[in-house]
């Protein structure tokens, strides 16, 4: 079973920030008990807390994942590291003539989530819109992006709530081509980025509208 503290790290990574109340309310355990369980990750640096003021009574404090906290959570730098010295290697003179480093980076993570959407072509060959969404979230589940999906009227938002690269899409967006051309290839409609890690917000978030016919199944893949 997951650890308490496991549990609330999640949380926090998921809302952003959360109070010693939100928290026990969400996990099924006394204030009492959550304060302590956050003592132990102040003490390790994994949550911080800021207060928060209130019109009346007294002010409450949020707490929320430090960056050791984030990067505490799931990652894969070894699988980026090797993903991408393998696509340098592959790239020929014509391929990095007259691009920058940057613009090289870019073309390797764009052609590494081309082979991502190749390995699954098949499957998503003639499919709908609802069963292209179900594939691609497993890819990301397997990837360690925990995707969510959520509806907003026609718009489907799909949150990824861990970046399993975090630390070096933080220090190079290039990175985040990756999650970004494999969300595009995947899904059949006009996708754009509405948030972004490396733009300070608390997740990466993906939008695109549905058309009516798509509605009922992609709202049943959000129940899920």
């Amino acid at each position: 079973m997951e650890s308490t503290r496991s549990r609330i790290l999640r949380l926090l990574q998921s809302n952003g920030s959360q109070t010693v109340e939100a928290l026990a309310t969400n996990i099924g355990l006394a204030p009492a008990t959550i304060r302590r369980h956050l003592d132990i990750l102040q003490r390790d640096r994994l949550v911080d807390f800021r207060e928060v003021r209130k019109k009346t009574g007294r002010p409450e404090y949020s707490f929320y994942l430090t960056e050791e906290g984030q990067e505490s959570l799931p990652k894969n730098y070894d699988r980026l590291l090797a993903s991408t010295v393998e696509g340098l290697a592959r790239l020929s003179t014509e391929d990095i003539n007259g691009r920058d480093g940057e613009q090289v980076l870019e073309l390797v993570f764009e052609t590494l989530s081309r082979e991502v959407y190749s390995q699954h072509e098949r499957e998503l060959t003639g499919k709908r819109l609802s069963e292209r969404v179900e594939v691609l979230v497993n890819v990301l589940e397997e990837r360690d992006f925990f995707p969510e999906i959520e509806l907003a009227g026609s718009e489907m938002r799909l949150k990824l709530m861990n970046c399993p690269y975090r630390f070096a899409a933080l220090q190079n967006n290039a990175v985040c081509s990756f999650d970004s051309n494999v969300v595009s290839s995947f899904i059949t409609e006009s996708v754009k980025r509405s948030e972004c890690i490396t733009s300070g917000a608390t997740h990466c978030v993906y939008s695109f509208n549905i058309r009516n016919g798509d509605m009922e199944s992609i709202a049943a893949l959000a129940a899920k």
